[in-house]
Order: C-alpha cells, then structure tokens, then sequence
C-alpha cells in the first residue's frame, strides 16, 4: 500500500494495471483500492495547493511528525482492510 502511495505521489504517470493486480494480491478490496487512490491524490492535492499559494503552518506544527514502525505496525494490525475500508 506504501509503495503505491509513494509511487503515486512521486511518479503517478508511471502507475500501472500491475500495481493495482499487487494491491489485489495482497488483500485489498477493490473499495480499498479507490480508498488509498483518493485519499493519496486528495493529500497531494491539497499540499501542492497550500504550497502553491505560499500557506504557513500554524503555530505548534514546526515540530517533526514521528511514527515508530511499532506503533505504525500495531495501528495496522487492528486494521480490516478486508471489508474496503481504511
């Protein structure tokens, strides 16, 4: 699911029939799919936008986002993505 986030962001006219097939491969619905697809496109969108237009962040968000791949892993654990919902 990264992988096609990633490649999406950086290389979209490089997405192909083959990278949905892996999504499919891997569990994901067809619902999933135009799940990760829309809201991948809409976070592009909306950050090309607010960059576009020269939009600072407010107070309180200058400190770095972290994640650990811990707490990354156990978020998806308790995840259905079988149902086609994120």
């Amino acid at each position: 699911m990264l992988d096609y986030a990633v490649k999406l962001t950086h290389t979209p006219a490089e997405i192909e029939e083959l990278d949905v097939v892996l999504l499919r491969e891997t569990g994901f619905s067809d619902t999933a799919i135009l799940d990760i697809c829309q809201i991948t496109a809409y976070y592009n969108y909306v950050n090309r936008l607010a960059d576009g237009l020269g939009v600072e962040l407010e107070d309180g968000w200058d400190e770095k986002l972290v994640v650990t791949e811990e707490e990354f892993m156990s978020w998806m654990d308790k995840k259905d993505y079988s149902k086609g919902s994120l």
